[in-house]
């Protein structure tokens, strides 16, 4: 099981992104974000994260929630700070997608740091990627690590102003 040092690591070391590649745009922007909404603990989390990926692009959402538990399993994916990159590939999407979930308050998710996690960027990519998976989780952790940007997505009162705080946080980051 690769240690946070190796996941760190293998995200440095990513491939270079080209100056007119916008994928950060596209695939950052989530296919739904959900705002205050309930879950009890990560497996009500996986269950709505697949429920809203099943119900936006027809496909079965059982093998969605498998794989994020799956990769929960193998190694935690909370950063600390309250903030959460569950990730995993999938079948049945041609391009990775993502999806913006806060949480009314915060659950256990074993976190670095002991803290409560409330903020989860699900990120699913296809079965073979491999490249752009990398590059993604990169520019999430960049841009996530921005305390600037946390604390104007937090402050965010609603799905569309989380929307807003993502869109202008990608564009600053944008090659």
């Amino acid at each position: 099981m690769p240690s946070r040092f190796e996941f760190r690591r293998r995200l440095a070391v990513a491939p270079p992104m080209s100056k007119d590649e916008s994928f950060q745009a596209r695939w950052l922007q989530p296919e739904r974000i959900l705002c205050n909404v309930t879950a009890a603990g990560a497996e009500d989390l996986f269950d709505l994260a697949a429920t809203q990926v099943g119900q936006a692009r027809g496909i079965d959402p059982g093998p969605v929630r498998r794989a994020l538990a799956r990769r929960e399993q193998a190694e935690t994916t909370a950063l600390g700070g309250g903030f959460a990159i569950p990730h995993a590939r999938i079948g049945g999407i041609a391009e990775p997608l993502t999806l913006l979930i806060r949480l009314e308050s915060g659950i256990a998710f074993e976190a670095p740091d002991d803290l409560p996690v409330a903020l989860f960027l699900v990120i699913l990519v296809p079965l073979g990627d491999q490249c752009a998976h990398l590059r993604l989780l990169a520019v999430v952790a960049e841009l996530f690590s921005d305390r600037e940007f946390r604390r104007r997505l937090d402050g965010a009162a609603d799905a569309s102003a989380m929307s807003d705080v993502l869109s202008r946080g990608v564009a600053a980051i944008q090659p």
